[in-house]
């Protein structure tokens, strides 16, 4: 029995690995699945450590699966220890991610408590370049503050894009602080969706590099869907059939719409002309399609010098990655982080990194 048991999860974690290679808008099950690819690798790893006590030809049964998949065992977990800091000097430079949430709260006073907690570890962090999502202000004169956390920071420059237009005294969007002279800009947005992701192009030592700081489609769901999920209850059957149906279709839009989003980025990565750094929250996992495209374009700073799972979403649903730091072939990785700061529901990321030239 355990056995057959131990097939089903084996198969399920199979489904998983065609996640990385078939676009949602062909079969989003296998999005879907693979989604769940940490938590059916765990189990799957459970039952080879059982089986090793009990009937070792067993082992075969999720071994196969793992290794069949072991590109992204690669991605999602690294054995390595946590890299140290070497090798600073006028060649590394430093950059970070993170998404704020708007420094929510549960008041105004406890707001300004977060916001300047985040502040004051990005200024700790003296990064050349910091890429923030989901930054909102809450002021009249709704540009100000972005001057004064570019003064808090010691930032020479910013380049803000709210994600739809700004409303009322209040704006929420993507804003790039770096120490770097800036030289040029722009945006990535369909026509009648908000901004995904700005791009700005630095002045580094005798080059130029481009800067895409990207926050792709989230999928949106309720604390009461988490909740399902997490916890799969209700009423009777219709109403279980109802939320199922209702959290796939949710699943299957920001499945299908990361996709569209990742072509775009795409157009841009190959005709751009300078060495790039492509940070921000992805909302997908290394898993999933939208991460295989770029890897293969980029390098990714965790899997070059990362350790452990490197789990970067700190909100109900467990073991998800989706914030990243990619690099052109030009950077080599000489340090990455996911820093335990608990003021958001995503974990800050920071790579450093070295020019090869």
């Amino acid at each position: 029995m355990i056995a057959f048991v131990n097939i089903g999860f084996a198969l399920l974690l199979g489904l998983s690995l065609f996640a990385s290679y078939i676009p949602a808008t062909n079969f989003p099950i296998f999005a879907i699945a693979g989604l769940y690819y940490p938590v059916l690798l765990i189990i799957n790893l459970a039952f080879i450590l059982f089986w090793i006590f009990v009937k070792r030809k067993y082992i075969l049964i999720s071994l196969v699966i793992i290794l069949l998949g072991f590109t992204n065992l690669n991605n999602t977990f690294k054995l390595s220890a946590a890299s140290k800091v070497s090798n600073i000097d006028s060649s590394t430079f430093k950059v970070l991610s993170y998404n704020v949430r708007q420094f929510q709260a549960s008041d105004k006073f406890t707001r300004l408590i977060v916001q300047n907690d985040i502040l004051n570890f990005l200024s700790e962090q003296k990064a050349e370049i910091i890429c923030l999502q989901e930054f909102q202000s809450h002021n009249k004169h709704i540009y100000e503050p972005l001057k004064q956390i570019r003064d808090t920071i010691n930032s020479g420059s910013y380049y803000y894009e709210s994600y739809y237009n700004p409303r009322y005294n209040y704006l929420t969007g993507i804003v790039t602080f770096s120490k770097l002279e800036a030289v040029g800009k722009g945006k990535l947005k369909f026509e009648g969706s908000r901004t995904f992701g700005i791009y700005t192009d630095f002045v580094l030592g005798d080059d130029t590099i481009r800067v895409f700081n990207m926050h792709l489609a989230s999928i949106s769901l309720q604390p009461n869907d988490i909740d399902f999920v997490i916890k799969p209850e209700a009423k009777d059957n219709e109403q279980f059939k109802s939320k199922v149906g209702h959290i796939y279709n949710k699943l299957t839009e920001a499945f299908i719409l990361r996709q569209k989003q990742v072509e775009l980025l795409k157009e841009e990565i190959l005709k751009c002309p300078y060495d790039i750094i492509l940070a921000g929250d992805f909302n997908d996992t290394p898993s999933s399609y939208v991460y295989n495209e770029i890897s293969n374009l980029l390098n990714d700073s965790f899997s070059d010098k990362g350790s452990g799972m490197g789990i970067t979403y700190a909100g109900k649903i467990p073991l998800l990655r989706i914030d990243y730091i990619f690099g052109s072939n030009n950077f080599t990785t000489v340090n990455f982080k996911k820093h335990n700061i608990l003021r958001s529901d995503h974990y800050p990321v920071s790579a450093i990194f070295k020019t090869k030239n």
